[in-house]
């Protein structure tokens, strides 16, 4: 390991010197940048003094464009990897080029052609099919590699694309195809349909279709937005069903947004019905639709999240937003998700008959302040029951900010939160305490503090302890380094209802991103 390490170190630092100088911007720098080549470096570094246990992680992107034609790569450096599986994907020791394109793009404007030869990422719609992505905190990289083709035309959108992704032993075996029709050609109405189908390519294990149409009017002030999937095998159609049905399962989407002067609503509903679409092996995920649930900004509310379950879900949310004057506003959110009845496909395939439970109920609401220039204050209150840990959780935040020019503020945050496990009845106490010092844009220093509390007996008082301190420095206009030294709680990140479980951490960990 210390030998790719080294090896390592040599071009970071070379970056971290360029960006310094800023050579893309600076007319009079020693060295000037390539037109058209970009680069970004992304290294994150760990060592958990408890475990031992040294992680390196590194990703460089190179991309080149020269009129109409583009391309790139991915050098990826894990020495080792995340030990998580689900994350390390079987590249432990790993040093290759993970993702490489060609690009050309065909045309002027709504008319052309754009054809990606290599590895790509497509979102259709909402997710309801398909969503190939990547997004490195949660660790997810969903890409294909294969052919995409983009189509423009009078006001009509085509894609098409086939291509193979990777699974948990990083190999790519099985063939996806897909195809999506949009209609962008009138501004109040856009609509779109969408066809995939995954070929495992093994005998007598039959493909899994999806098909979905979508509609988005938009009309005075409100946007509309509705999609509508079902979802079908051959295999599971006679195991499960005798051949009487030709669906699957099916899901469905919608989300209202309504603005008027100083207010603003929100309505989501879903009804995910067995629509989970996956690669044979079960490993990779094809499609992320809406997690209609929140994502928060502060710690605590996030301790205890609900990762999405596209096979088994219905609920909605409703989150309104109101500006009282200039100094005040108010936002307010409920959010509820329930498993499907017995006579949804997926009970009737897994062959179950379970009761309806509530696998989610959330209210959070805030209240911001502008006392003057000088300082803001923001109380916020989450309420949270919900089936993946089974608790109940009331967390009250408060938070101010105190600005004392345009270049400093300090920041100071209270997180308390209550939580109680519902099948023992178990109480306990969790407080946080964060102060960050920013000096705008060049620097920020973090200080995070964070007590629980539990009580397993009356006579019986168990504390536990964390704290870290986080600094974080940019080098001229395009290297960001961050810090952290101390210890943090075992959580969940969340981001749209996809989780990733952080373990207990003691040590120092290092990031350093540039982009040139």
């Amino acid at each position: 390991m210390k030998n790719l390490y080294s090896a390592l170190k040599f071009p970071s630092i070379l970056i971290l010197i360029f960006s310094s100088n800023s050579i893309s911007q600076s007319g009079n720098s020693w060295f000037i940048w390539p037109e058209g080549l970009g680069l970004s470096n992304q290294l994150e570094y760990s060592y958990n003094i408890d475990t031992e246990q040294e992680i390196l992680e590194n990703w460089l992107n190179l991309d080149y464009s020269k009129g109409i034609f583009s391309a790139g790569l991915r050098f990826e450096v894990f020495q080792p990897n995340d030990p998580d599986p689900s994350i390390s994907r079987g590249k432990n020791n790993y040093a290759d080029i993970a993702y490489k394109y060609i690009r050309a793009d065909i045309g002027i404007g709504d008319e052309g052609l754009d054809i990606q030869v290599g590895n790509y990422y497509t979102l259709f719609g909402r997710g309801m099919v398909l969503k190939s992505y990547e997004d490195r905190n949660i660790r997810v990289d969903n890409n294909l590699l294969g052919l995409k083709m983009v189509g423009k035309y009078g006001g009509f959108v085509l894609t098409g694309l086939t291509g193979m992704p990777e699974n948990a032993s990083a190999e790519r075996k099985e063939i996806f195809h897909a195809a999506d029709l949009e209609f962008r050609g009138w501004k109040p109405l856009r609509a779109g349909v969408t066809y995939a189908s995954n070929n495992p390519g093994i005998e007598d294990v039959a493909r899994t279709s999806m098909g979905a149409i979508r509609l988005a009017p938009s009309f005075w002030n409100i946007d509309i937005y509705s999609e509508y999937s079902v979802m079908q095998n051959n295999n599971i159609e006679q195991a499960a069903f005798n051949g009487d049905e030709s669906i699957i399962g099916q899901g469905f989407y919608g989300n209202l947004n309504f603005y008027f002067e100083s207010f603003s609503l929100l309505g989501e509903y879903k009804y995910y019905d067995n629509i989970s679409f996956t690669s044979n092996d079960g490993t990779v995920n094809y499609n992320t639709p809406p997690a209609v649930r929140l994502d928060y900004t502060y710690i605590l509310p996030n301790r205890h999240p609900s990762p999405i379950n596209p096979d088994n879900e219905q609920g909605f949310q409703f989150a309104a937003g109101y500006n009282l004057d200039e100094e005040n506003y108010l936002t307010a959110a409920y959010t509820q998700t329930n498993s499907l009845s017995a006579s949804s496909y997926y009970q009737r395939e897994t062959g179950s008959n379970v009761s309806v439970t509530t696998q989610l109920r959330e209210v959070y609401i805030t209240a911001q302040r502008d006392w003057s220039d000088a300082l803001t204050t923001i109380a916020a209150f989450s309420y949270n029951e919900e089936l993946a840990t089974n608790t109940k959780n009331i967390t009250p935040v408060l938070e101010s900010r105190f600005y004392f020019d345009e270049v400093n503020t300090i920041k100071v945050i209270l997180e308390h939160q209550h939580s109680t496990a519902r099948s023992t009845e178990e109480k306990y106490y969790t407080d946080v305490l964060a102060i960050e010092y920013l000096r705008s844009p060049k620097f920020n220093i973090a200080l995070v503090a964070e007590l629980e509390t539990r009580e397993p007996s009356a006579e019986y008082v168990v504390r536990k302890f964390w704290s870290f301190i986080q600094v974080g420095y940019k080098f001229g206009q395009l290297t960001d380094v961050s810090l952290l030294v101390g210890t943090r709680q075992a959580g969940n990140i969340c981001i749209g209802g996809v989780c990733r479980y952080e373990p207990a951490f003691q040590g120092v960990e290092l990031k350093i991103l540039t982009r040139l």
